[in-house]
């Protein structure tokens, strides 16, 4: 295929990036400072003025000097004005693809493209920053031609075999891959106004209006305004009230409006192949993960959404996100409990999440309260030597006897709240004090299993089991304390592993890959 350019588009995203990163230097050098003819100011505009100029040209160049080619297997990318730099993208490696549409792109019907691989720095990901919808959409279709390909030509040699169901799903068996969507969730206005509250978005006014006054106090003197009008407020009731009354409101709305820009065209969907996962209105923001590159399913309780009934249902996926972007991956932070469970069955029917976990032995309580309070020791020698004297404060030893009792009572909750479940192909290991986390994740997908036991869980028969998974950074998963049973059960479910799961290519540039990152 020919080589191709980024759209013009790119020119001017660039150039918006550079205006938006340049505003304040140009408003203090032209518009505070524009009848100072002061040495330093007029250099200061001579020198903004080449800057922009070599910036503008370098743009241009840059978009110029950017070519890439599709292959039938890969992705090539050739960049550098001076020196050139040549990028020879295998379509294997491409774990996850995800879109961005901001608001300057949008204008134009364009959009941004990422093909995220499992490496690490600059080749973690392969980005088409602004494309033509139908462009994105043909990238798509080569890296599922070349997919599907792949799966022909596996069928062969795997669908013959006597491998059971379990192998069929990961070497790709079966008929090939459906393009009907299935929508799961879009959240409505309930829904944005609960999360708005939750995510306690209408703080972030705060830390907004500090650093506009931080801003403006560089160019203006406001401390002493300030002073004069905390003098007005604090001068009647009846202003003071208003204005706090006014302040929550505009701080309420903020915080709906901001909720609202992030999650109010949210959308889950799926297909036979993938799951999509849509945010954003101003600026867009879209995943598409194959369901095989899922690894596991995380659902947190923070101990707010827990009294709430809440939970937040993540992907455990290969290959990484960009930065700012990791959160995409969470199947929306608001839902009910138990409408995140029904979603993860009904996104990926191979996970479930069990019910009926086994919960630890008594032993398990005892070896957690006859482990070393590090924290609290730490803790306690700080405050010793600190000696801290706050009015309303007491003194620091009952400060220490208060965080030793913390610790300990942490770990009787966590001991509570710790269960276990090892079903077919299925582990799941829930934990967690104040907070709870569940981990569930299937045999085929744990590329290491671990089980140890320390001298204190040798004398009361418990011991620690671990999974691992891959993932950008690896997954690692750990439950303390499981009965010795429990722990030969894990060994034997994670031995039944077929080795014939994972192909043996697949899984040496997955190490490759994992190696190179760490």
């Amino acid at each position: 295929m020919e080589s191709r350019r980024m759209h013009p588009g790119r020119i001017l995203l660039s150039l918006y990036e550079l205006v938006k990163n340049s505003a304040i230097v140009f408003i203090f050098l032209f518009v505070l400072r524009r009848g100072s003819d002061a040495g330093w100011v007029v250099a200061g505009r001579w020198i903004f003025i080449a800057a922009i100029a070599i910036s503008t040209l370098n743009i241009i160049l840059s978009w110029w000097r950017t070519t890439y080619r599709l292959e039938a297997d890969s992705v090539q990318i050739n960049s550098g004005i001076i020196s050139r730099k040549h990028r020879n993208v295998p379509f294997r490696r491409v774990q996850n693809v995800n879109r961005q549409v901001p608001a300057v792109l949008r204008l134009f019907g364009l959009t941004s493209l990422t093909l995220e691989t499992g490496a690490d720095g600059e080749d973690a990901s392969v980005k088409f920053p602004a494309i033509t919808k139908a462009e994105a959409a043909r990238i798509e279709e080569a890296l599922d031609g070349y997919r599907k390909e792949r799966m022909e030509a596996d069928r062969p040699v795997t669908g013959s075999g006597s491998i059971g169901g379990e192998a069929q799903q990961m070497a790709g068996t079966g008929p090939l891959p459906g393009k009907i969507r299935t929508v799961h969730f879009t959240p409505e206005l309930k829904d944005v106004l609960k999360a708005s509250f939750l995510s306690f978005s209408f703080i972030a006014l705060i830390p907004v209006l500090a650093t506009l006054y931080s801003n403006i106090d560089d160019f203006f003197d406001l401390d002493s305004r300030a002073e004069g009008f905390l003098s007005f407020l604090t001068g009647s009731g009846i202003v003071l009230v208003i204005t706090v009354a006014l302040f929550a409101v505009a701080a309420i709305a903020f915080g709906i409006i901001r909720t609202y820009l992030k999650y109010g065209r949210y959308e889950i969907s799926s297909d036979d192949e993938r799951i999509y996962i849509r945010r954003g209105v101003l600026t867009e923001h879209s995943l598409s993960v194959r369901k095989k590159h899922v690894q596991a399913i995380q659902i947190t309780e923070t101990p707010f959404k827990r009294l709430l009934g809440l939970a937040e249902a993540k992907l455990v996926t290969v290959g990484s996100f960009e930065e700012g972007l990791e959160d995409i991956s969470s199947l929306y932070p608001f839902l009910g409990k138990q409408r995140a469970v029904e979603l993860v069955s009904e996104l990926l029917p191979d996970i479930r999440v069990l019910d009926g976990m086994e919960r630890l032995p008594k032993a398990a309580l005892t070896v957690r309260m006859l482990r070393f309070p590090w924290t609290a020791m730490i803790g306690t020698l700080v405050l010793s030597f600190w000696g801290p004297d706050f009015p309303f404060v007491p003194d620091w030893p009952v400060l220490a006897a208060a965080l030793f009792v913390f610790t300990y009572a942490l770990r009787y909750f966590d001991y509570r709240n710790t269960r276990y479940a090892i079903r077919g192909p299925l582990v799941q290991f829930s934990k967690g004090g104040l907070s709870r986390e569940t981990f569930v994740t299937r045999r085929e997908k744990v590329i290491e299993a671990a089980v140890s036991q320390s001298f204190l869980q040798k004398r009361f028969g418990v011991a620690t089991v671990g999974t691992t998974n891959r993932a950008k950074p690896v997954h690692v998963e750990e439950l303390k304390d499981l009965p010795k049973s429990a722990a030969e059960q894990f060994n034997r479910w994670y031995s039944e592993r077929n080795p014939e799961l994972v192909r043996a290519d697949e899984e040496a540039e997955s190490w490759k890959t994992l190696r190179s990152g760490s």
